[in-house]
């Protein structure tokens, strides 16, 4: 018997269920020469109850069990432990309803007799697969976990509602906003959260490829369309088959890349530069662009035919200086991210120093907030980020420039300014009487406030007085 490319793990446990003891005992007996524990149960009730309790790796089901039957474990253990594999024994009389189960969820089923060989081999193939599922989970897990988003404004809360009903769909979606906002992040967002999340997601920025590459960067090309083509080439739109393809600085492509494009969205499929067969391709588009679309399309430079085929679902993505709450939430995010990254103790930034970040315009946005926090636990040697530090890491950066036109917006931006500001030092104080003393106002009046913001303590921690 061939070895496998993947190890099943040398203490996969294994639950045979059986009422017939002679066939448990056979078959644990060629499990345990070849390294596996067994578990066993006689009947539905007791196969159930070790399948709650106990670690159990894979499940050898009989279907005609006492208690409860064989196709109601089934049914249970694939409700409540999905990711479980269940291999069916069967019996001549069951062949058809084993069959059945596979269709429920069941890995495979093996016919009594058992023969070893394909017994062993079923379960080793069943346990590789059940790992791979894992692994693909533990990737799916840390690539959501690595584009997470921070912020909690109200402006972000729409921004996620929209991820969601995205994410339900396979409809296209046209991201805005200015640079270093996160739509990038958006889009894998997007993705992570919909049916594809275990496909491919491909970038293409349009902006970045010179315009006599990227035809052949969407959609590929063939051995000798052109000089330098030593060999077919897959696109991007087929390299995405089956996940999401990105269209990053879509306002960049030229009129005749867009048309391509926008063929290519109607048909679901592709043409290989130096190819005449077309290919179907199934890959979700989501497009991105730190341009005024529409003064593009009154400008000649942006088809509007394109615009409303991309323009499904959209997404605007506000600027920093529109998210100021938001501004605590991601310095201390980004402070664990680099202090993690650099192997530091995790920082904190005094009151002081954070009223330094939030006071700033940040043209550059997240991009430039995340670039001046990596500065500043790379250079700073104290536990505590002070303000005199901020301010040499911020030296030339322009300060706000939110200047309100009449009374309404100077008390809408002292209103976000005190929000956050209150929602610091919440951060920062294990009570509310301490929070109150550090802001210097009387415990109920720093009550009133948290009412009138909507605020509260730290997710965890009770606020004492």
């Amino acid at each position: 018997m061939g070895r496998s490319t993947h190890e099943t793990p040398p203490d996969a446990q294994i639950l045979i269920v059986d009422d017939d003891p002679h066939v448990r005992a056979g078959m644990g007996d060629i499990l345990e020469h070849t390294g596996y524990t067994v578990l066993e149960a006689g009947d539905g009730k007791t196969a159930l109850d070790r399948i709650d309790t106990e670690p159990i790796d894979l499940v050898l089901l009989d279907l005609q069990l006492p208690r409860i039957g064989g196709m109601e474990v089934l049914h249970q253990t694939m409700a409540e432990h999905p990711a479980l594999p269940v291999v069916i024994i069967s019996g001549k009389g069951t062949i058809q309803t084993a069959v059945e189960a596979t269709k429920v969820g069941a890995y495979d089923f093996l016919e009594k007799p058992v023969d070893a060989q394909r017994a062993l081999l079923t379960v080793r193939n069943a346990l590789e697969k059940a790992e791979l599922q894992r692994q693909r989970d533990r990737l799916l897990n840390e690539a959501k976990a690595q584009y997470r988003m921070v912020g909690s404004s109200p402006p972000m809360q729409r921004v996620y509602t929209l991820i969601d009903k995205a994410a339900a769909t396979n409809s296209k979606v046209l991201i805005t906003g200015e640079n270093g906002t996160g739509k990038e992040l958006v889009a894998r967002a997007i993705h992570h959260n919909s049916a594809r999340a275990g496909e491919p997601f491909v970038t293409v920025n349009c902006a970045a490829i010179p315009e006599t590459l990227i035809e052949s960067e969407l959609f590929g090309h063939e051995k000798g369309a052109f000089t330098g083509a030593k060999g077919p080439r897959k696109g991007k739109f087929e390299q995405a088959n089956g996940g999401t393809l990105f269209l990053d600085e879509v306002a960049d492509m030229s009129l005749m890349t867009q048309a391509k494009t926008l063929r290519a969205l109607q048909e679901q499929q592709i043409q290989r530069i130096g190819s005449e067969k077309p290919r179907q391709v199934n890959a979700r588009v989501i497009a991105a662009t730190n341009k005024d679309l529409q003064g593009e399309i009154d400008a000649g430079n942006f088809r509007q035919d394109l615009f409303y085929r991309l323009n499904i679902i959209a997404i605007r993505v506000p600027p920093l200086r529109m998210r100021r709450e938001d501004i605590p939430d991601l310095v201390r995010h980004f402070l664990a991210h680099f202090s993690d990254e650099m192997g530091v103790p995790v920082q904190s930034v005094s009151s002081g120093a954070m009223v330094e970040l939030m006071s700033r315009d940040w043209p550059g946005n997240i991009r430039e907030l995340r670039n001046v926090i990596e500065r500043l636990v790379a250079l700073s040697e104290a536990a505590e980020i002070g303000t005199h530090a901020v301010r040499e890491a911020l030296d030339g950066h322009p300060v706000s420039s939110d200047a309100p036109d009449n009374l309404a917006d100077l008390r809408g931006a002292r209103e976000r300014f005190e929000r956050a500001f209150i929602q610091q030092a919440l951060a920062e104080h294990d009570s509310i009487q301490a929070t109150a003393e550090a802001l210097g106002i009387d415990r109920s009046h720093l009550w009133k406030k948290m009412k009138q913001y909507g605020l509260r303590a730290e997710p965890g921690r009770s606020p004492r007085s």
